[in-house]
């Protein structure tokens, strides 16, 4: 019997019981991997001053993290579904740490960029993985509870620690912040050794399937990233990077080993569902790009400001996913994540007519009101994905969640800029913005009504 197939043999079974200690640790552990990547835009600057390179270079503080991450989700979902997770979550997270220590000893740039690509590709490995171990880790009944912890973790993770990057960068200085994201990263090793389920065989050997699996859905995946961050500025490098991805990903699917996983996709509940979330995640186009500028350019707001009225959107959504995850135990996440995609489109309508006119207490209720309907869809939606797949393939499931909602997240700023662009004005510019997003959220909130989630019965 080969190793592959032995590892998939022990592969631990669908929980009966839910394991909260292990989702708490995985939640921790992913608010670590989010805030990796979030918390560092605070630092650009000061990086830029030290190591006298432009701000277009240090934008690779950013994008040598997030690149490698997104590239190897999906090669880490396969690898879920018949790994070791215990040795596979500890190593991601102990690779995290050490890139995190090495970027903050960095002498000089170029290892800087090193460090953050190490702690991206191997500390990526755990996002990949997180769809597997909620399903080891949580009861069929209790997966909404528990997506919504780690739901809720990541969103302060992922946005939440850009305030508090700024207090510990003001406290010690960027290096600081490496160095309390190398502190956390090993308390999350700890948590996930003592929590996560294992199957005993330790970490699995790179065989030759699993490194052509990497390079070429990865390349696909980061290929495809890196066209949205030069659309604007470089369309050739663009175009050229977008020719790549797709290359590499017909190169993907003619692989004997990808037939299972491109099965998978195709099936018209989980295509369906990817789509949605896809296309429903680039309400960040709004978040991140649209309001920020429509504040700062035209409402003339201190930088401040600005941050603390778009935190009222994290305040929604926290305040709903953990009632969102018990709302799709009770009675379906398919049904819920439907009912969120339709709040969602009716929650944008206040932010289409916004101007120089609106007051930040008016614009921070409306942001708090998207962010209210956004967790009413996340949570559940990502449970519905979860539960559409078949239990041997739920760590590709995940995989792909997370790799479409970085599409999605990807896309929604870079289609805002461009429609930005076309007006004549700063407000002409911002409504063309919004009303683009909103009609990209309507597209996909009626994708998520042809997955037909009325018809699938809630857990029992």
């Amino acid at each position: 019997m080969s190793t592959a197939a032995a590892a998939l043999e022990a592969a631990p079974a669908p929980a009966a019981t839910t394991r909260w200690p292990a989702i708490l640790a995985v939640g921790f552990a992913q608010l670590v991997v989010a805030g990796g990547m979030s918390s560092l835009a605070v630092g650009l600057p000061p990086i830029r001053t030290e190591f006298a390179v432009t701000e277009a270079a240090t934008a690779w503080v950013l994008l040598a993290y997030a690149l490698p991450m997104g590239a190897v989700a999906i090669a880490a979902g396969r690898l879920a579904d018949r790994a070791d997770l215990r040795a596979v979550a500890v190593f991601s997270m102990g690779a995290l740490m050490i890139g995190s220590v090495g970027a903050a000893l960095a002498p000089t740039f170029p290892l800087l960029l090193a460090a953050r690509a190490l702690g991206g590709l191997l500390g990526g490995l755990l996002f990949g993985m997180t769809g597997r171990i909620i399903v080891t880790s949580a009861a069929a009944h209790q997966r909404g509870r528990a997506m919504s912890v780690i739901a809720l973790l990541m969103t302060i993770g992922g946005m939440g620690m850009v305030g508090a990057g700024g207090f510990i960068i003001a406290a010690f200085d960027w290096r600081g912040l490496f160095w309390v994201f190398a502190a956390l990263s090993a308390v999350a090793v700890a948590g996930l050794a003592l929590t996560v389920p294992s199957n005993g065989t330790g970490l699995p050997r790179p065989d030759r399937a699993l490194l052509v699996d990497t390079a070429t859905s990865g390349g696909a995946i980061a290929a495809f990233l890196l066209a949205f961050e030069y659309l604007d500025s470089a369309p050739w490098i663009s175009l050229a990077a977008f020719g790549s991805s797709v290359a590499l990903a017909a190169v993907w699917i003619r692989q004997p080993s990808s037939g299972p996983t491109v099965a998978l996709v195709r099936s018209p509940v989980i295509a369906g569902a990817l789509l949605s979330l896809t296309l429903l995640s680039a309400v960040t186009g709004l978040l991140n790009f649209s309001i920020p500028f429509l504040m700062t350019d035209v409402q003339q707001v201190r930088p401040e400001l600005v941050s603390t009225v778009m935190l009222t959107f994290i305040g929604g959504v926290g305040l709903m996913t953990p009632l969102a995850g018990w709302l799709a135990d009770r009675f379906g996440p398919g049904r819920v994540s439907l009912a969120g995609a339709g709040l969602v489109v009716a929650a944008i309508a206040p932010l289409l007519f916004v101007d120089a006119s609106t007051g930040l207490v008016d614009l921070g209720a409306r942001i708090a009101v998207l962010g209210l309907a956004f967790g009413v869809f996340n949570t559940p939606m990502n449970t519905q994905l979860l539960a559409s797949a078949p239990p041997e393939q739920s760590g590709t499931a995940g995989a792909f969640m997370a790799t479409t909602r970085t599409i999605g997240t990807s896309l929604g700023p870079v289609v805002a800029a461009l429609m930005w662009g076309l007006g004549t004005t700063p407000v002409d510019g911002y409504r063309l913005s919004a009303w683009t997003i909103a009609g990209i959220l309507l597209l996909g909130a009626a994708l998520q009504a042809t997955t037909k989630p009325w018809k699938t019965p809630p857990s029992a």
